[in-house]
């Protein structure tokens, strides 16, 4: 009968792990966007969007959508991204790390920077639409 109710109380933890989980998991993705920056490349809009109100230092991560004129996402390819902030001397550098999603037209950026301030990217693609590049500045907190 001990057993039996171990078993039980084992059985009811598991399951609740798991509903816990998938709950918390299925709310990831539903993380509303904010939109930044949008940048106008041809007839493709650039835009960048983040989980919350602005980038910030040292490290974070961002979404770069590319939008064709009537909103619709573009699979443009092969994405890049760099990062330099102006400084008397030299210029500093980011990191971007830019990846595909899922979803044609849709990239994750994880960023690395070293200090908070007015930073500027680049972004460079090329595929089935052609090639294009950006250029955008923003401050990052």
């Amino acid at each position: 009968m001990v057993a039996e109710k171990d078993g039980m109380r084992r059985a009811l933890i598991v399951i609740g792990c798991v509903a816990l989980l998938a709950d918390a998991c299925g709310k990831a993705g539903n993380t509303p966007l904010t939109e930044l920056r949008r940048v106008k490349s041809g007839e493709i809009d650039v835009v960048l969007l983040s989980s919350h109100e602005a980038i910030t230092h040292p490290q974070d991560s961002f979404v770069i959508e590319f939008r064709s004129t009537g909103g619709a996402l573009v699979d443009v390819g092969e994405v890049k991204a760099s990062a330099t902030m102006p400084m008397p001397g030299m210029p500093m550098f980011g990191s971007l790390d830019v990846r595909r999603t899922a979803v044609a037209g849709r990239y994750e950026v994880d960023a690395k920077f070293e200090m908070a301030g007015t930073w500027r990217t680049t972004i460079q693609w090329q595929g089935p639409t052609g090639a294009g590049l950006v250029t955008t500045s923003g401050n990052v907190q």
